[in-house]
């Protein structure tokens, strides 16, 4: 029963610690680079475009598609909340996610909100005004800020291990 205890907390710690973590800043999410899964350039392509319609269900267009880079861009529902005099709102996102595979085995993921939806009405907002001049987190995006990197990093992570397999 200990070891398998053991067994089980290593393979969480494992699967936990191998989880991408994107974190919002006042300039927007951080491009990352990542290591390549051994496959060809062709089927890191075919995997990205196969990725889009699978993990958005409601649609996704992929465009700028070269032989080594695409993108893909589509929305999220609920993709983040705040609380508003104790109520809870929920915000969509269309988000980007630029991919640029490279000749050193490794790729570009680049994850962008393009824009915000409160009730299907296209906020004027944008992921930078969450934070202050100075670039401190405003108050009123104390939950905003922790659920949209949530999303991100569910979006990007679904990515990753698409490919991988």
């Amino acid at each position: 029963m200990k070891h398998l205890l053991n067994l089980t907390l290593l393979f969480w710690i494992t699967l936990t610690s191998a989880q991408t973590k994107m974190e919002l800043t006042p300039q927007g999410f951080q491009s990352m680079e990542i290591k390549t899964p051994n496959k060809t350039f062709d089927k890191l392509m075919e995997a990205s475009k196969s990725w889009a319609p699978y993990y958005n269900k409601k649609g996704a267009d992929v465009f700028n598609v070269t032989e080594k880079s695409l993108t893909i861009e589509a929305r999220n529902e609920s993709a983040y909340y705040y609380y508003n005099v104790g109520v809870k709102y929920y915000c969509d996102i269309v988000y980007s996610l630029k991919i640029a595979f490279q000749d050193d085995k490794t790729y570009t993921l680049h994850f962008t909100v393009k824009e915000i939806y409160a009730e299907n009405v296209l906020k004027k907002t944008s992921v930078t005004d969450f934070f202050s001049p100075e670039g401190k987190l405003k108050d009123d995006f104390t939950d905003a800020k922790p659920s949209l990197e949530k999303t991100a990093s569910n979006i990007v992570n679904s990515f990753i291990n698409f490919i991988e397999r």
